[in-house]
């Protein structure tokens, strides 16, 4: 591993940067769920299309996490985790900005996949700042606490931003906050990468993992309203098992695989991601299902529909 040395770094304000980076993608997990039934009428989205609002944004954030860990690690970690703010931050504008449902869901995915690049080398020059110990486990402590932090301020800044300036303001919120961030970053926080002789990228297998999910959920929002027999669902989930399985023999086959298969023999790391697949789909489905509940049938604003989460 390489570490830019030319300026003393100064851990805890490099942090600061970072971690106000994080908190900025948690939030966006979950600051549009009580805006979902504003946002619904105001650009005329149908009820299946709705979902894609919030899919769109944690399917492509989850699809190339993996690979925006390898490509900090090969090529800086400081400057992927910029590129990826200034994607997530342009992506905040134009969902801001969106007149029609295809765009806002375009700018979602977009934000989703900034957010993948930000993370992976947040966290990296995090553990590379920290020496394992005491001072690590303290700003682990700290990250952590930001991201459970985050997912709940989320649901009530969504609210008060609905109800008192508009729905948009929900991703304007952002624009700023990047801004700031990506002026700050050269100056205060440490570049570092990993030092090996041959860079590699599986971009096969990422592009083939995050297709088969997101043509998986697609099918399967899709299917009630067209049917689950229909040719249309049929061949969604056809080419999304192909596009699956093509994933799981790039991973046995790549040099530098992004996701080793062999880590799933550990009994311990196979069941932790099952019940964490179960935990955030369940999740996701109660918060989404319960804001629309609470707002169409229960009358609640998007300000009590936050508060009450």
């Amino acid at each position: 591993m390489t570490t830019d040395l030319k300026a003393p770094v100064h851990r805890w304000r490099a942090f600061a940067v970072l971690a106000v980076s994080y908190f900025m993608t948690i939030v966006d997990l979950t600051i549009v769920n009580v805006a979902l039934p504003t946002i619904g009428r105001e650009l005329h989205f149908s009820e299946s299309n709705l979902q894609w609002v919030v899919t769109a944004y944690s399917v492509t954030f989850g699809g190339f996490l993996l690979l925006g860990g390898r490509a900090a690690d090969l090529l800086g970690r400081r400057r992927i985790f910029m590129l990826g703010l200034v994607v997530f931050t342009a992506a905040s504008l134009g969902a801001g900005l969106a007149t029609s449902e295809g765009f806002l869901i375009a700018m979602r995915g977009l934000q989703g996949f900034g957010a993948a690049v930000v993370l992976p080398g947040a966290l990296s020059i995090v553990m590379n700042m920290f020496a394992e110990g005491a001072e690590r486990n303290k700003a682990l402590g700290l990250w952590g606490g930001i991201g459970a932090g985050g997912a709940t301020i989320g649901l009530i800044t969504g609210g008060l931003l609905t109800r008192y300036v508009g729905w948009e303001y929900i991703f304007f919120l952002n624009v700023p906050i990047g801004v700031a961030a990506l002026l700050l970053a050269p100056r205060i926080v440490p570049e570092s990468r990993l030092d090996v002789v041959r860079r590699r990228f599986d971009l096969l297998g990422a592009v083939t993992g995050t297709g088969g999910l997101l043509l998986l959920v697609y099918a399967l929002s899709k299917a009630p309203e067209v049917g689950w027999g229909a040719t249309r669902t049929v061949t969604l989930l056809a080419v999304s098992a192909a596009s699956l399985l093509a994933f799981l023999v790039v991973e046995m086959r790549v040099d530098a695989p992004l996701m080793p298969l062999k880590i799933f023999r550990l009994r311990t790391v196979a069941v932790a991601n099952a019940v964490g697949m179960l935990l955030g789909g369940s999740f996701f489905a109660f918060i989404f299902i319960g804001t629309l509940y609470m707002q169409q049938v229960l009358g609640y604003s998007a300000l009590q529909a936050g508060a009450a989460w």
